[in-house]
């Protein structure tokens, strides 16, 4: 799709209106249908596709205006701070996110656009009330709740595509047999400690007992067991508990094996969804865990959607997500990986800061791309080379490094060497002599 796509026309506002996306209030904005609420009760369903949209809407997004081999950092269009009339850019990800997991496609309506013709507003729409004319046509033709859509309004994402065919497949339609069974032995499980799967226990005797007999023996047995009293059996009769391990029902095991089969098919750790994984697997920290989480199971979703929404911008312009956040590192690692960026050059001192939520350096002292001694030596006059000192010294201070010097006097010297690093400093001059 390129520079032709039309949505390069002029700006307007759809005639859609907002009870025509979302209804009169009757529905609300998730997926419905019997199918895929079944689905959603199942808890490693639940879970997995929880899991996924959560951890997609929070990552931060960027946009970049690409020349050749720059890529340089440009503002969020509107599209992506408001990208629709309700909640917030966390919610427009998520729902996005739930229809593809469950319904393999996101069907988005544009509704606005900006003065350059480029989407600034999509609501997303529920799956059932879409359809296509054909699926197998070179250019689809829409319908929305039977109404045919203009070529341009609607902006589709599919999942597990098959060649030839436009919609994506349905992830919930083809785990119907699993997720049935799942159900299935949580029914059994409620049932079994709801004490409707076996008796408890039975009263025996040798002694033929008729069911009006059996009826009144039961009744005063309950009434004495429920009131905590002492029961006296007579007649040959004997109490017997019935304890059937619940393992021989397998229920459980089948609940585990459901959920791995569902965490495979998301891509997801088993044990993130209530399955269990293999005794030889382990993790040596929580950041590997992360890195192995970002890479096998977001970073295909996240390219599906980078991908997709690069397409709703111009084509100088690419949409990304810094996958970098989800990664959790230490308090020691993190500064040793900022010492390591300062020390090769990559970063520079206020980007770190930046990321550890500090504000800069006065005086510009922490742009440069070098480390202070290494600037020193590269392109520093003496003076400036000298400043670079008095600011080491100051940094030597505050670590508690041999320089005995007052707050107000390093402070003092610390805005002298910045002035004379970014070329504001003026030398006094001698007071003239009468």
């Amino acid at each position: 799709m390129s520079w032709w796509w039309p949505f390069r026309r002029r700006q307007q506002q759809r005639a859609i209106t907002y009870q025509d996306v979302w209804g009169a209030g009757g529905d609300p904005a998730v997926l419905r249908g019997g199918s895929q609420e079944r689905a959603l009760r199942l808890a490693p369903v639940y879970a997995a596709t929880r899991l996924l949209a959560d951890s997609v809407a929070s990552l931060p997004m960027k946009t970049f205006l690409v020349a050749g081999e720059e890529r340089l950092p440009t503002p969020l269009p509107a599209l992506f701070r408001k990208p629709a009339a309700v909640g917030t850019r966390y919610d427009w990800l998520h729902r996005a996110v739930t229809s593809l997991t469950l319904r393999g496609n996101a069907y988005g309506l544009i509704v606005a656009t900006d003065p350059n013709g480029w989407p600034s507003q999509i609501e997303w729409l529920h799956p059932d009330d879409v359809s296509i004319q054909d699926n197998f046509a070179a250019v689809p033709v829409w319908y929305y709740k039977g109404r045919r859509l203009d070529d341009g309004q609607m902006f589709h994402i599919p999942a597990y595509t098959l060649p030839g065919q436009i919609l994506g497949l349905s992830p919930i339609g083809y785990l119907m047999v699993t997720t049935e069974t799942g159900l299935l032995a949580q029914q059994f499980g409620r049932d079994w400690f709801a004490n409707g799967s076996t008796p408890s226990a039975v009263l025996e005797t040798d002694m033929e007992v008729s069911r009006e007999a059996a009826d009144i023996l039961k009744a005063r047995f309950k009434d004495a067991a429920v009131g905590r009293d002492v029961v006296a059996l007579g007649g040959g009769v004997k109490y017997r508990p019935i304890s059937v391990p619940a393992e021989e029902s397998q229920f459980l095991e089948t609940i585990k094996a459901t959920a791995n089969q569902i965490a495979a098919w998301y891509g997801v750790p088993p044990e993130k969804v209530g399955g269990e994984t293999g005794g030889s697997l382990t993790y040596n920290t929580v950041e590997q865990n992360s890195i192995d989480l970002a890479t096998w199971t977001f970073r295909p979703w996240l390219a599906r959607l980078e991908q997709a929404f690069s397409l709703l911008r111009p084509p100088v312009e690419e949409v990304t997500f810094n996958a970098d956040a989800m990664i959790r590192t230490d308090l020691k690692s993190r500064y040793e990986a900022h010492g390591m960026a300062l020390d090769q050059g990559w970063r520079n001192r206020d980007e770190v800061r930046a990321i550890e939520n500090e504000a800069p350096l006065p005086n510009g002292l922490g742009q440069t791309y070098l480390p202070l001694s290494s600037a020193m030596s590269v392109s520093l006059d003496p003076e400036q080379a000298n400043a670079r000192n008095i600011v080491e010294m100051i940094q030597k201070v505050g670590s508690g490094v041999g320089v005995m010097l007052s707050a107000d006097e390093a402070r003092a010297i610390l805005n002298q060497a910045g002035a004379k690093l970014t070329g504001h400093y003026q030398a006094p001059t001698a007071p003239e002599e009468p």
